[in-house]
Formats: C-alpha cells, sequence, structure tokens
C-alpha cells in the first residue's frame, strides 16, 4: 500500500464514512448454487452516498498487458490519498 505523507483527514472522513455504510443488496440470483449476491452496482450504490459525503473519492484503474492486470485502487481526500493494487 501506498499513501500520501499525511492521511489524517482522509483516515477520520473514512472512519465516518464507514460508520453510515450498510450492506449491499443481494438482489441477484445465482441458480446453480440458488443462492442471491450483490452485483457491482449494489455494492456501489451502498458505498457511493457516506464517501460523497465526507469527501471521499475512489477510482480504480488498469495496468499492465494482455497476460497481466493490476487494478489500482486509490481513495482521496482533498490532497490525502491511499493506494493499494492487486494483481
Amino acid at each position: 500500500m501506498e499513501c500520501s505523507p499525511t492521511i489524517g483527514k482522509l483516515s477520520t472522513a473514512l472512519a465516518k464514512a464507514q460508520g453510515e455504510i450498510r450492506g449491499a443488496a443481494k438482489d441477484r440470483a445465482n441458480p446453480f448454487f440458488k443462492s442471491s449476491y450483490a452485483d457491482l452496482a449494489s455494492v456501489r450504490d451502498a458505498i457511493q452516498e457516506p464517501l460523497s459525503k465526507y469527501g471521499i473519492a475512489y477510482v480504480q484503474m488498469l495496468e499492465g498487458g494482455p497476460d497481466v492486470l493490476t487494478i489500482i485502487t486509490t481513495l482521496m481526500c482533498g490532497e490525502e490519498w491511499m493506494r493499494s493494487s492487486f494483481q
């Protein structure tokens, strides 16, 4: 994980937002496993309002070529940021 030199405001804003985030609606069915799941749109709907309320923006980008892709997720609040990647 990488981050800006300070993350105090981001950490505070994230803690407040997390206090308001509720579980995503499991509004899709998987007939093979006879179960339900939350699709990506439901997850986004669950987090968007609390994050925006406290000034937190997020972006996910892809890097790499046809053989290896890396997903980079960045959270930002003002000048502060934290970034994580997954390959």
